[in-house]
């Protein structure tokens, strides 16, 4: 069994908690309050300029040329989407240029640069893949439903995360992960699975801040 296999198993029940969330269950259905929404946008715009740059470093400490090349493709990849980010929902749902990160995205962002710049690097990718392969599952996922919810406002979000583009750099990032993996001492190979957890369970913690409108309580 790949490494990725082994991960997927061991995250399986969060994965499903992700997928029964409030708020996924409303983006799904359409009935997410706009303002939650609004907040979660805002708040993806701030994660994915961090994640392009977590990505960024990743890129400059890999070794295989395809890897670094990859790995570079997705940071700008993140770029370009953060950006289209700006030029569309903020102009359409008025959000403020500046983004202040909430408690929960700074915390995710510092552990995904903190691993990005000072963990190994295998434990770095396999700390940024949850944010490729939950997405992507959470989007599939969400995008079967929509027969049953024909109207729903946040259709073109949902569009984007299930796009065959997308499909591409996850399946990516997954192969990468397991080649890394395959050279990968027993102990660090743990770490990975370390990382990928933590990340995991920092996507959960990510859209339950929206759903609550997090705030620094002081």
């Amino acid at each position: 069994m790949k490494w990725s296999e082994k991960a997927w198993k061991q995250i399986g029940p969060l994965y499903h908690k992700i997928i029964e969330m409030p708020f996924n269950q409303e983006l799904m259905n359409g009935s997410l309050p706009k303002e939650k929404f609004k907040f979660y946008m805002a708040q993806d715009a701030y994660y994915l300029g961090e994640f392009g740059k977590a990505l960024s470093t990743i890129s400059g400490r890999l070794e295989e040329l395809d890897q670094v090349l990859a790995f570079s493709q997705f940071a700008s990849g993140a770029i370009v989407v953060e950006r289209a980010l700006h030029e569309s929902y903020f102009v359409e749902l008025g959000l403020p240029e500046e983004v202040q990160p909430s408690p929960t995205c700074l915390l995710y962002t510092n552990f995904l640069l903190k691993t990005a710049a000072y963990g190994n690097v295998e434990t770095a990718v396999a700390g940024v893949l949850p944010c490729f392969w939950i997405y992507k599952k959470v989007g599939d996922h969400i995008y079967a439903q929509q027969d049953k919810f024909p109207d729903n406002p946040y259709k073109n979000w949902i569009d984007t995360y299930s796009g065959e583009d997308f499909a591409e750099s996850v399946a990516k990032a997954i192969d990468i992960t397991d080649q890394l993996a395959e050279k990968a001492s027993p102990s660090a190979q743990e770490e990975m699975f370390k990382a990928f957890e933590m990340a995991s369970k920092l996507e959960w913690m990510f859209w339950d801040s929206a759903y609550r409108l997090e705030k620094w309580e002081v």
